[in-house]
């Protein structure tokens, strides 16, 4: 009867971090979907050098991020968004082309939506 219930509460230890990790990987890849858009509206606008300063800030985050995605992601998806973020920031530095920009731009968004996606418990994921 122990064994029984250290397994269950094992197994409910495991689903409440599995949420947790999900509500908090939602919520950063929320806020850098937000700081992205923005910066995408800034450019749309002519400011270029705003839009750059909001991306900066945004792989600030990212990087900041990076332990913890390391030891729960696989690291070819954070690879990808990483590499996607430097390509960003360097059509950002050129203030020339606004469709290579937004190209760019929406590959993160993409990206790190398909974080999140990967994550979040469906029938997709467990087959």
């Amino acid at each position: 009867m122990k064994r029984l219930l250290f397994s269950l509460i094992l197994l409910a230890a495991l689903v409440g971090l599995a949420c947790c990790h999900v509500w908090y990987l939602s919520g950063q890849t929320r806020a850098l979907s937000q700081q992205l858009e923005q910066a995408q509206q800034q450019v749309q606008a002519g400011n270029w050098d705003e839009a750059q300063a909001i991306t900066q800030k945004a792989w600030t985050q990212w990087e900041g991020l990076m332990f913890y995605l390391h030891t729960t992601l696989h690291h070819e998806d954070i690879d990808q968004v990483s590499t996607a973020f430097q390509e960003t920031l360097a059509i950002l530095e050129q203030k020339e082309q606004p469709g290579e920009y937004a190209a760019a731009n929406a590959r993160i968004l993409y990206q790190l939506e398909l974080l999140l996606e990967a994550e979040l418990p469906s029938l997709k994921n467990i087959l």
